[in-house]
This record gives structure tokens, C-alpha cells and sequence, in this order.
């Protein structure tokens, strides 16, 4: 038996558009689609790609940036460390010192921030927690560090790269194509006048695709449930 020996298999936003178009019917394989549908699918695709963002914890999304505590610093700006619009959220922090060895950090909601004392403290942080507004994701650390020997290093959720251009290929991995050409499909079927029984099957389908990707799209450890101590 001959294979290919490749796995580069790949697709294109205008791929994914005149795919999603055609299992609609508004389109053939051989039609021209029109730059105006092209306009309106990639921006229904942008919508899309960034609300499957919130879908489970895309692990091709996670990473983990390095941001170098500052003497008296309190908020960290994680958007420009990052490199990334705005972070989704945060998973992990941890704190490295100048020989190497990392301490967790207790993420913490806004409340429980807020109702912690002595805020200006100076000492080695030991509690963090995510302020996601839309100009920039800031990192708030308590204590405030005393001095810059340590890194802090957070693991984020980013967000999904845009579709911008023709040939721009998807931020997903392969196995997320056929989810991508559905569910597009799914969102302009009724922009586009598909029958009711084209939409409920392309509605149908789509749902199934994007329950069995994300239900893959998970990291396959155990996991450990412990009382908290907090309240005690």
C-alpha cells in the first residue's frame, strides 16, 4: 500500500467560505462567488472563530509567557507580554526565582483581591488575579514584589488569529476543518435563503461536529479534587 508519507493537508479562509457556501446551495463548484459574499462570509467566519474561542480550552490557544516582575509593581500588562490582543483568560502562574525553583501562585476573583490588606506590602508574590478589560489584560500580584530577580510566568488562553486575506490559512488545527466549513455554513444558511431542510440538517450537523471537536480537544490527564483550606 502507497501513502503520501505527508500530513500538510491545509485550507484557505476563501476554501472554508466556498464550501460553507456551498453546502447552502447558493453557490456551485464552478461559479464565480461574488466579492461582496466573499466580504460578508469572512467577516460571519471572523465572528465565528472568535466565538469558538470560549468553546472548552482550545489547547493550541495555551501559552506560557514570561513577564519579569518590576520592584514595586503591582499590575502587569499582559497584552503587550503576551503579544496577543487580550489574553482569554488565565490558567497558571507560577513565580521563578534567580536558581530556577517555582512557586505556584493562588489565583484569586477581583472580590477576594479587593478585600486583601496592606496591598503596597513589598515581599515575593504569592496571590494574583486577571483583570480582562478590552484595552488590556492586566495581571494584578500580591504582595508586590520587592525587587526584579524573578519571573513571573503566566500560561493564558490567547485569543484565535484573525481571518484577514484570501490565501490566510485557519488558526485551528486539521482536525477542526470540517467543524469550521459547517458551522460557517450553519451561520449564513439563513442569510443566504437555504430551504428549512438544508438548515436544519447543515444546524444538525454542525452542532454534532463542534460537540465531537471540542469533546477531542482536551488534555488527557488525571484530574485530582482537593477540599479548599481557605475557609477553614
Amino acid at each position: 500500500m502507497a501513502t503520501s508519507g505527508t500530513y500538510g493537508f491545509t485550507m484557505t479562509r476563501d476554501d472554508i467560505i466556498g464550501a460553507a457556501l456551498r453546502l447552502t446551495g447558493a453557490f456551485g463548484d464552478q461559479d464565480v462567488i461574488p466579492a461582496s459574499d466573499i466580504t460578508n462570509c469572512a467577516q460571519a467566519l471572523n465572528i465565528l472563530a472568535k466565538e469558538l474561542a470560549t468553546e472548552g480550552l482550545p489547547l493550541w490557544c495555551v501559552q506560557d509567557i514570561a513577564v519579569p516582575t518590576v520592584a514595586g509593581q503591582a499590575a502587569y500588562n499582559l497584552s503587550t507580554a503576551s503579544g496577543t490582543t487580550l489574553p482569554l483568560r488565565i490558567l497558571d502562574v507560577y513565580i521563578r526565582d534567580s536558581t530556577g525553583n517555582d512557586t505556584q501562585l493562588t489565583i484569586t476573583s477581583r472580590y477576594d483581591y479587593d478585600t486583601l490588606g496592606q496591598k503596597a506590602t513589598q515581599s515575593v508574590p504569592n496571590q494574583c488575579y486577571y483583570d480582562p478589560q478590552l484595552g488590556a489584560g492586566s495581571l494584578v500580584v500580591y504582595d508586590v514584589p520587592a525587587d526584579a530577580t524573578r519571573i513571573l510566568h503566566v500560561v493564558i488562553q490567547r485569543q484565535i488569529q484573525d481571518f484577514n486575506l484570501a490565501t490566510d490559512n485557519p488558526d485551528f488545527p486539521q482536525e477542526a476543518f470540517r467543524l469550521l466549513k459547517w458551522c460557517l455554513a450553519d451561520e449564513i444558511a439563513l442569510e443566504y435563503q437555504a430551504p428549512p431542510d438544508v438548515r436544519q440538517e447543515i444546524g444538525i450537523r454542525a452542532g454534532m461536529y463542534r460537540k465531537n471537536f471540542f469533546a477531542f480537544e482536551q488534555e488527557q490527564a488525571s484530574v485530582f479534587f482537593t477540599p479548599s483550606e481557605r475557609m477553614r
